[in-house]
């Protein structure tokens, strides 16, 4: 999560060795539903958050406090970054206008394993939304009432790394407006980690990418977190949740 982004950088994590040989019959196939069961489970995760927490503040009859949103919020992110294995480095809530007060946000957002509340200060200005409405983390749930993921890019707010930012917009009511949204961060690097091993049964440059053809993580040692991808017009692709493809053949532009 972050005000500022960048998309093109340093190596998101080390590189690849020499290409992987090619994934025998329908382990390419299982590789990429690995993927897809890792990307969906953080998606279902962040929605059944979402149902939840509008649930809670739809209970409090309009009285929503900053206190109230803390420890409606807190055991929530707790629970994700302190789970072993798990990918999140960061996660919240942040308030739209209205829910709190007019012009006014909260962010309930920690990150690291210590917890560290993010950006707390923002809660004291009278002009807090204006921090967050014009970031595609929080405009897009917010316009679209869809879940989003934003990245990769580089989060100057809260980690320093190149993370992907997953959101989903809150309702208080289903005909209402968005409360807010809850995300979570997941680090480029994190997500290396657990996927580099099916992107290679893959294929050597198996190259996991947005859907502005961005790479979050690829096996090609050219191929670099936020790097714009050329694929093979006759490579296999496969879906991977709401907005990611996995190429099995991809080049760098």
């Amino acid at each position: 999560m972050s005000e500022t982004t960048s998309t093109a950088g340093p190596s998101a994590g080390p590189s690849a060795g020499p290409s992987a040989a090619p994934a025998g019959p329908g382990s390419a196939e299982r590789a990429a539903a690995e993927l897809d069961a890792t990307i969906a489970g953080i998606e279902h995760r962040l929605a059944a958050w979402a149902a939840d927490a509008g649930a809670a503040l739809a209970a409090m009859s309009g009285k929503v406090t900053g206190t109230a949103v803390d420890k409606l919020i807190r055991p929530v992110v707790e629970e994700l970054l302190q789970l072993p294995g798990g990918y999140a480095a960061g996660a919240g809530f942040i308030a739209n206008a209205g829910l709190l007060g007019p012009e006014r946000s909260y962010i309930a957002w920690w990150q690291g394993p210590d917890l560290e509340h993010v950006d707390a200060l923002a809660n004291f200005s009278p002009n807090s939304i204006s921090r967050y409405v014009k970031a595609e983390w929080f405009r897009i749930p917010v316009e679209t009432g869809q879940a989003h993921v934003t990245g990769p890019y580089v989060d100057f707010l809260c980690t320093d790394e190149y993370v992907l930012t997953f959101t989903h917009p809150v309702f208080t009511r289903p005909d209402g407006p968005v409360a807010g949204i809850v995300g979570i961060d997941v680090t480029v690097q994190r997500l290396e980690r657990g996927a580099m091993p099916a992107l290679r049964r893959i294929g050597g440059r198996a190259t996991l990418a947005n859907a502005d053809g961005r790479a979050a993580v690829s096996a090609a040692p050219d191929i670099d977190a936020g790097d714009l991808i050329s694929p093979d017009e006759q490579c296999a692709h496969y879906p991977v949740g709401r907005a990611f493809t996995v190429w099995s053949n991809a080049a760098g532009l």
